[in-house]
């Protein structure tokens, strides 16, 4: 699957501050993305911070559009350096970027046994995964 939504770097500038940018650029040229894989219409990327803390940024295309998440606890307007270096990465050095299944193809060819042994799996190693599975099955239960 190709994706054509994020070509150029004009494109990202529409969504970050320019010392973002700039910062994102300097993580790109330094090689501090350590990871990029795209699924589908998605990117997932793992980036070194600075203080050698290791982010997980994911970013969705849709629409000739994008919206991105980062750990890092970035909150001054627009997205983050992180962001930046992957999308930069992305347009730059797509030969980098390792193509894999999108995970609803994975997670359609599991039967019922095998979704709810990774959502323990999940679960074990992500415990606050368990409050957000807790409000979804509330949310999708019916009504009495």
């Amino acid at each position: 699957m190709s994706i054509t939504t994020v070509d150029n770097e004009e494109e990202i500038l529409r969504k970050v501050t320019p010392k973002s940018f700039e910062r994102g650029r300097t993580y790109f040229d330094s090689g501090m993305v350590e990871t990029v894989v795209q699924r589908g219409d998605r990117l997932f990327a793992e980036v070194l911070g600075s203080e050698e803390d290791l982010y997980h940024v994911g970013v969705a295309f849709q629409e000739g559009d994008f919206n991105a998440h980062c750990t890092c606890p970035y909150d001054w307007g627009g997205y983050c350096k992180h962001i930046v270096a992957v999308l930069l990465t992305w347009i730059h050095e797509r030969e980098l970027v390792a193509v894999r299944a999108p995970i609803e193809d994975l997670l359609l060819d599991l039967d019922a046994d095998r979704l709810v042994a990774l959502v323990f799996r999940i679960v074990e190693t992500h415990p606050a995964l368990a409050e957000s599975i807790d409000e979804f099955c509330r949310q999708a239960a019916p009504a009495n």
